[in-house]
């Protein structure tokens, strides 16, 4: 008998999972959006417009064997997942995989891919013909639409504001230096130690005034918030008995499952393992999930397996435009040859493109 999985959420985390799963059972990923949208290209598609649709990918011939349904999962019953319609959908494994939000236009807002593509293409405009930027927040989105921009127009004068007194605190400190030094060679003006308070969106873009403590104002004719990736938690607290961390993540037991559930397994951003909210972060779960279904599958029991381990540190990549930028790999910090090689020059499109049987 066919092995059923059911995905909550297509995402980064729910397409991996599929693709790694489909030749071993029939995968359903249930999916609120019409469309699947890379959001780690986004800081690009600011100033290059060729961009955008190469990054909007149909779901269409994503699964070999599965299915794609558009829907809302609204509560978990054993393996059971009814959706906001009543629609159900019945498998032997559930793996919930409802990721995370971030300001736009990094990630698409609720379900509206149409205006995730107006939003870019609006920013994008507005972008090109700015005199001055300024971003709060250097985590990676931050740092990377630096620069980005600061490779794409040099003219533009781009303020990076950040709490921290330097970039990547909690990492090697090589990396937040080569970072630093390659964004300021970049014309890039890093404010560290400066905390703002004052500002008017935490969602969106903004033209506006920033007030620094100082006693500086920065007149932007764009501010985009970069502050942190947001869980969705909507879903996860309708688990019986299912607890959240202080970041509004899932906690889950050695091998990945919420709320002592059999069967029920929460991966990505959604899922308490302290590993980084990132695609690099996630590969390790996913990894790990697909083979330990795989033996599960094949008769083993789940427990039998040895238990996840998260990152001790994850690696991160960081390209500033396609021919620099600095990336944190297992022991080591590599420069903009290698973060290029990786990452910089073509954000993954082609490799996601490939997996939704797309021409590159």
């Amino acid at each position: 008998m066919t092995h059923k999985v059911t995905i909550i959420g297509g995402g980064y985390a729910g397409i991996m999972l599929g693709k790694a799963l489909e030749g071993d059972a029939y995968i359903s990923i249930i999916e609120s959006r019409a469309q699947w949208v890379h959001n780690v290209a986004s800081m690009r598609a600011l100033t290059d417009a060729a961009l955008l649709e190469k990054t909007i990918l149909p779901y269409d011939n994503l699964l070999k064997n599965g299915e794609i349904i558009q829907g809302r999962a609204k509560l978990i019953d054993g393996t059971t997942v009814t959706l906001e319609n009543g629609d159900t959908i019945s498998g032997d494994t559930v793996i919930i995989a409802t990721g995370s939000s971030y300001a736009s236009p990094f990630k698409v807002q609720n379900d509206d891919v149409s205006g995730y593509r107006a939003t870019v293409t609006e920013l994008a405009q507005k972008v090109s013909a700015a005199k001055r930027i300024a971003i709060v927040g250097s985590g990676p989105v931050g740092i990377e639409l630096a620069g980005e921009i600061a490779v794409a127009y040099p003219h533009i004068e781009i303020d990076l504001i950040t709490a921290d007194k330097t970039l990547f605190p909690a990492l090697p400190a090589k990396l937040g230096r080569k970072l630093a030094k390659q964004l300021t060679e970049l014309g890039v003006k890093i404010h560290f130690d400066t905390m703002v308070d004052n500002l008017t969106h935490t969602d969106r873009a903004y033209t506006g005034q920033l007030a620094l403590p100082d006693g500086s104002k920065i007149d932007a004719d764009l501010i985009f918030p970069a502050i942190g990736a947001r869980t969705t938690p909507d879903f996860i607290q309708t688990l019986d008995g299912a607890e959240l961390d202080s970041l509004g993540r899932v906690k889950v037991d050695a091998w990945l499952r919420p709320a002592g559930m059999r069967n029920v397994y929460s991966v990505g951003d959604a899922v308490s393992t302290g590993d980084p909210m990132t695609i690099v972060g996630l590969s390790r779960q996913v990894n790990w999930l697909g083979k330990a279904l795989k033996a599960q599958m094949s008769g083993k029991s789940i427990v039998s397996l040895k238990p996840y381990k998260p990152w001790k540190t994850g690696p991160i990549l960081v390209p500033l435009g396609p021919e620099t930028g600095s990336s944190l790999l297992p022991g080591m910090v590599v420069g903009p040859r290698i973060t290029s090689k990786i990452k910089g020059k073509d954000l993954f499109i082609s490799r996601y493109q490939k997996d939704f049987g797309l021409k590159t």
